[in-house]
């Protein structure tokens, strides 16, 4: 039997070796999270499974419809499995990926500023771009406000939540582990390209290259994924409030 190269033997133990960090699993583990989701999001027929997701769609309105739906799977994908991956896989605390408070004498006021700045360009200018308000909120019953508008925008809070944990929380803590500051760029371009394959406006793909890195620079320096939490969310909530009701 012909013997492998000790240099092939090599390569291979380092490349089991590296099949088994952190930061390979992670992006190995967001790779299959955003297809699935892609793929999810693709099936024009979605409904529900039978339980517990099913169970949603007959006790409240909302999540009847396909938007809503797809939402609720995407948050079980994005929040779900990276939380039993941290906790069951890599055996760590949720604060070493960004869930615990950090440092907030730091991100209070540096969210709080950027929050107000958000508030007056979504109020002046984004509202009133008719791109935006052609595809804003997501969900179009929601475009006639009441109640249907309300409970939607509760559900883009903890959609945001997800989204913000998958990249500035489980992805950016595992590739800073391996990779330092050089993170922040490696978690912008899926972060940039799932802007891209939901069809936003490209003004918002390119402004996500930019707030990708500066949102990635702020969850390092916090030690905290809450601040963009915060500020993904609430600007993302004001700005279907201001389309619909301003």
């Amino acid at each position: 039997m012909r013997e492998i190269p000790k240099k092939a033997g090599i390569g291979l133990a380092a490349l089991w070796r590296e099949c088994r960090t952190e930061a390979f699993v992670a992006v190995m583990l967001v790779a299959v999270i955003l297809v699935t989701r892609h793929f999810l999001y693709g099936q024009a027929n979605l409904s529900f499974p039978p339980w517990p997701l099913g169970w949603l769609g007959r006790q409240y309105e909302l999540f009847r419809y396909p938007v809503a739906q797809r939402q609720v799977m995407a948050v079980a994908l994005q929040l779900g499995v990276p939380l039993l991956v941290i906790v069951l896989v890599h055996r760590r605390k949720l604060k070493d990926y960004g869930l615990g408070l950090g440092d907030t004498g730091f991100w209070v006021p540096v969210a709080g500023v950027i929050l107000l700045i958000q508030l007056l360009v979504v109020w002046l200018y984004l509202s009133k771009d008719p791109t935006y308000a052609a595809r804003y909120p997501s969900l179009a019953l929601a475009r006639g406000g009441g109640h249907i508008f309300w409970a939607w925008e509760a559900s883009r809070l903890a959609y945001m939540f997800s989204w913000e944990l998958l990249f500035r929380g489980y992805l950016l803590f595992a590739l800073e582990r391996r990779m330092h500051m050089l993170a922040v760029a490696v978690q912008t371009v899926p972060f940039a390209m799932m802007h891209i394959v939901s069809g936003k406006p490209l003004s918002e793909v390119y402004f996500t290259l930019l707030s990708g890195v500066l949102s990635g620079l702020l969850v390092l320096v916090s030690r905290s994924v809450w601040p963009m939490v915060l500020i993904h969310g609430l600007g993302a909530v004001l700005l279907d409030i201001f389309i619909v009701y301003g």
